[in-house]
């Protein structure tokens, strides 16, 4: 029993890293249950016994990419520029298995494990937010929900941007040079986010 358990966790084990292989080399578009099966040298008939169809192989691999990202997050500080450079990183060193992370109509975007991952990747930049919000760098409150979707946002388009070349087109800037400018402006958004107003109003007698 043991024995067959290992085994079958091996097998599934193959699919994924065929699965990412070939999202590497074609792309997700490209993917299909038999070309996985060929590459991690089983039956047509396998991926079928661990994986109910393709988008659930594929929801398979985008979950340990969203586990991967999270792994990574929680390795660095909770500045909210380190988190932001490690999502930049992360993107731009995985974009094909980040493009798939990040589109539901190829995954079961309902998938309870799927959207736990999500969560937990989401809950590392939650927490560096709350820490930008917090004048001691210590909150007991979450980060607010607006200020963390739109540095979400903020730091996912300039990975995008950069992978692209928009974002060094749009700046005239050299090629290859995309990820320092992500990382810049994802700086410079931490330093206006953080940095208390100089020039308040002071009352009048």
């Amino acid at each position: 029993m043991t024995e067959q358990n290992s085994s079958a966790s091996d097998v599934r084990a193959g699919l994924l890293a065929a699965a990412r292989a070939e999202l590497i080399d074609r792309g997700h578009a490209a993917i299909s249950l038999r070309a996985v099966a060929r590459r991690a040298g089983v039956s047509h008939a396998a991926p079928k016994y661990y994986f109910a169809d393709r988008a659930a192989l594929l929801t398979a691999v985008a979950i340990q990419g969203f586990t991967e990202l999270t792994a990574a997050l929680a390795r660095v500080s909770s500045s909210l520029a380190a988190v932001g450079h490690t999502y930049i990183d992360f993107g731009l060193n995985n974009p094909a298995l980040f493009d798939l992370m990040f589109r539901p109509s190829e995954l079961h975007p309902t998938d309870p494990d799927l959207e736990k991952a999500q969560h937990a990747a989401i809950g590392m930049l939650n927490a560096a937010v709350a820490v930008a919000e917090s004048s001691q760098g210590d909150p007991s409150e979450p980060g607010s929900q607006a200020l963390t979707l739109i540095s979400w946002a903020l730091a996912h388009g300039l990975t995008v941007l950069a992978r692209d070349g928009a974002l060094q087109s749009a700046t005239n800037s050299a090629p290859g040079t995309g990820a320092d400018l992500a990382r810049g402006l994802a700086d410079a958004f931490t330093e206006r986010i953080t940095t208390q107003p100089t020039n308040q109003a002071t009352p009048t007698s």
